[in-house]
């Protein structure tokens, strides 16, 4: 744009001048008007595609969690645990194409066991949405996320229970992790290390006492494997 008006005030003062003068004046050759007005009207160019990849991804989830007081929980693993993601990959500026925004929906299976309380063990659905930076050295990918994720707890897997006013279905936190991906043509193949961290207890404070409050915060470790089909 800024070219484009001082070509325009150029051309108004050698207009400007040839009507003073009554002949020509002008400060550039023919060649380098031509030179200039080419340069002003091509358009920028991104030096990085943008991509995006839709996924289906399996996850090894070890559950627990950190309570106060000491419930002695013990973790239990689950393996039904199914997501449909997304991943854009985005440069900043087309300079730093390390940047990406992730979004997941997943179901699954959640639970600890307690050498105090009552064991726990349900089945569940969970959004995410994480900031994902990469780095490439095709074919492979180095990634790291983080970013916020919830989740409800749809229906308890114990036998002859339900839930109460006092269990809190609703789940909230931050996780994050690192992994690797293999970029195979059109397909991609990661797999990820994350860590959940919720800020929701899995029960309100007076379940059990009045005087004496409880808090079970959920601690998840996940090993994810995705398969990915890119878009674009």
């Amino acid at each position: 744009m800024r070219k484009k008006v001082a070509i325009a005030i150029l051309l108004f003062v050698s207009l400007g001048a040839f009507a003073q003068n009554g002949e020509g004046f002008n400060p550039f050759t023919e060649d380098e008007l031509s030179i200039l007005i080419q340069d002003s009207t091509t358009k920028a160019t991104s030096h990085y595609k943008s991509s995006g990849m839709i996924g289906i991804r399996g996850s090894f989830q070890l559950n627990n969690v950190s309570a106060t007081p000491d419930i002695q929980a013990t973790g239990i693993t689950s393996y039904k645990n199914l997501s449909l993601v997304y991943t854009y990959y985005n440069s900043l500026w087309d300079m730093m194409p390390y940047f990406g925004v992730q979004a997941a929906a997943k179901y699954g299976e959640w639970g600890f066991n307690s050498g105090y309380l009552e064991s726990e063990h349900a089945t569940y659905a969970e959004l995410s949405l994480l900031s994902q930076f990469h780095f490439d050295f095709l074919p492979f990918r180095f990634l790291f996320g983080i970013g916020p994720y919830a989740g409800y707890r749809l229906d308890t897997l114990k036998e002859n229970d339900s839930w109460d006013n006092y269990d809190n279905r609703f789940e909230y936190g931050l996780m994050g992790g690192a992994g690797l991906g293999v970029v195979m043509g059109r397909f991609e193949l990661q797999i990820e290390g994350d860590y959940q961290f919720s800020l929701s207890s899995v029960y309100h404070v007076n379940k059990y006492s009045d005087e004496y409050w409880l808090t079970a915060y959920p601690r998840n470790i996940l090993v994810n494997l995705t398969l990915f089909y890119h878009l674009f």
